[in-house]
C-alpha cells in the first residue's frame, strides 16, 4: 500500500493491498521512504524495489538507492542486489534505507552501504567520477564501510537509518553515525557538519545502545536498560524533551521521560518529525509534529481524530510522551512503527490501528465496521 509512480496504476488502488513479487519468501524487510529492501528467506539474498529517479521518465538525478538495476522508475519487480561475489557475501542480516541510501549488514558482521551520499551517508569519500547527470554523488555498487580506527575491534550487531544518516550498533553497546549533522544529530562530533565516515557518538559513552532511529533530523535511542534519549533538531516536539524550539541551552542529548518512572521502552520508532515508544506497560506512546494526527488520538477515544478538520491542527505539536487512546477491549500494544508522517500499531489481538498522512494511501483501507482508525486486514495478501 502507499505511494507509487507506476503509470497505470489508479491512485484509489493505492489504499488497498498488493501482491511483491519476491522471487522467495520474506524473512524481513524495510520500508524506507522511496524504496523498499527485502532479505530472503531462503538464502538470505538482499532485494530492492521502489523509486530509482528523482525526474519521471528519465535518467537524471538517478538516485540508484535499488542498485546497479536503477536505471527507470517505472515500477519495476523486486531486484536482487549482490553485496559482493563471496557467498558471505549473500547472506544479508539486517537492512535499512534512508531517503536516497541503502544498508546492509551481513551475518559476518559486515556493513555495506550504496545510493547517493551527498551528506556523507554512505560513511565513504565519494569521488566526483561518480556523480550522476544532476551532480548528485551517488555509488550503485554496494561496500563495505567500517568502524573507527580506535574501534575496529568492536563487532557491528544493528543498522537502521534517518533520511541522510547511517546509525550502526555494535557488540559494546556503542553508537555509531555518519551522514548529515547539521543540527548535531549524530552528537558535537567535533563541530562536524556532515560526516563522511562512521564516528562514535561519545556523548552516549555511559549508556549501552539498543536501539537507534533516525527521522528527518533527529534520533531516538533505546539504551538496554531501557531509556529513551534523543539528539537533533527537535522544533516539532520530536524530541520529547518538553521543548519546541532548538536553543543554545538544550544539552546535545535528552532523556525523553515517560509518564510513569517504572515504564522502560521495549521498542522505538522515529517518523520525519515525531517519535513512537513502546512501553513495558502495554501503551504506545508518541510526541513530535501532529499536524496530520500523526501522534493519534490522545483525548479519550471516541473513535474519531482529534484534529477540528481535514486540514489538522498546525499548532498541535506535542511535546513530551503522551499515550496514544485506542478503543477498550483491543488489548496492550506489541509493536509500533513509523512512516514520514504516519503511525502503525499493532495490538495483541492482532489489530491494527493507523494515524496520520493517507494522501497517498499508506494508512491503508479503513474498516467499514470498526473504528475510524483501524486497518482493514481482511484482504490482506
Amino acid at each position: 500500500m502507499g505511494w507509487s509512480r507506476l503509470s497505470d496504476v489508479d491512485p484509489s488502488s493505492l489504499a488497498h493491498w498488493r501482491r511483491v513479487p519476491l522471487p522467495e519468501p520474506c524473512a524481513s524487510f524495510f520500508p524506507s521512504y522511496y524504496h523498499n529492501l527485502a532479505i530472503g528467506q531462503e538464502t538470505q539474498k538482499l532485494y530492492t524495489w521502489g523509486c530509482g529517479t528523482f525526474v519521471e521518465g528519465g535518467l537524471e538525478g538517478v538516485v540508484p538507492a535499488l542498485g546497479p538495476h536503477a536505471h527507470t522508475d517505472v515500477g519495476d519487480p523486486p531486484q536482487h542486489v549482490a553485496l559482493d561475489t563471496s557467498p558471505k557475501g549473500q547472506h544479508v542480516k539486517q537492512v535499512a534505507g534512508g531517503a536516497y541510501h541503502s544498508i546492509a549488514l551481513t551475518k559476518d558482521g559486515t556493513v555495506y552501504t550504496f545510493g547517493a551520499g551527498q551528506l556523507g551517508q554512505l560513511g565513504r569519500p565519494m569521488a566526483k567520477a561518480q556523480n550522476d547527470k544532476s551532480g548528485l554523488p551517488v555509488d550503485p555498487v554496494p561496500r563495505p564501510i567500517a568502524l573507527p580506527t580506535p574501534d575496529k575491534g568492536d563487532t557491528p550487531t544493528s543498522i537502521s537509518s534517518g533520511f541522510y544518516n547511517t546509525l550502526v550498533i555494535g557488540t559494546s553497546g556503542s553508537l555509531y553515525c555518519c551522514g548529515e549533522n547539521q543540527n548535531k544529530q549524530c552528537g558535537t562530533q567535533n563541530g562536524i557538519k556532515n560526516l563522511t565516515s562512521l564516528a562514535k557518538v561519545t556523548e552516549l559513552a555511559k549508556d549501552k545502545v539498543k536501539n537507534a532511529q533516525g527521522g528527518y533530523c533527529h534520533t531516538l535511542i533505546q539504551t538496554v536498560a531501557g531509556k529513551v534519549l534523543s539528539m537533533g533538531c527537535g522544533e516539532e516536539g520530536q524530541r520529547g524533551d518538553g521543548r519546541d524550539m532548538d536553543t543554545a541551552d538544550r544539552p546535545v542529548v535528552s532523556e525523553v521521560k515517560l509518564p510513569s518512572p517504572a515504564t522502560k521502552a521495549l521498542q522505538i520508532a522515529a517518523g520525519a518529525n515525531h517519535s513512537v515508544v513502546l512501553g513495558s506497560d502495554g501503551n504506545a506512546y508518541t510526541f513530535g509534529a501532529n499536524d496530520v494526527g500523526q501522534c493519534g488520538p490522545t483525548a479519550p477515544y471516541n473513535g474519531k481524530s482529534d484534529l477540528d478538520d481535514d486540514e489538522g491542527d498546525d499548532s498541535g505539536n506535542i511535546l513530551a510522551p503522551t499515550k496514544i487512546r485506542l478503543p477498550p477491549g483491543v488489548g496492550k500494544v506489541v509493536e509500533v512503527s513509523a512512516g514520514y508522517a504516519h503511525t502503525l500499531v499493532q495490538t495483541e489481538s492482532g489489530r491494527v490501528f493507523a494515524f496520520g498522512e493517507s494522501e497517498n494511501g499508506q494508512l491503508g483501507p479503513p474498516s467499514a465496521s470498526k473504528q475510524d482508525f483501524e486497518v482493514d486486514m481482511s484482504s490482506a495478501l
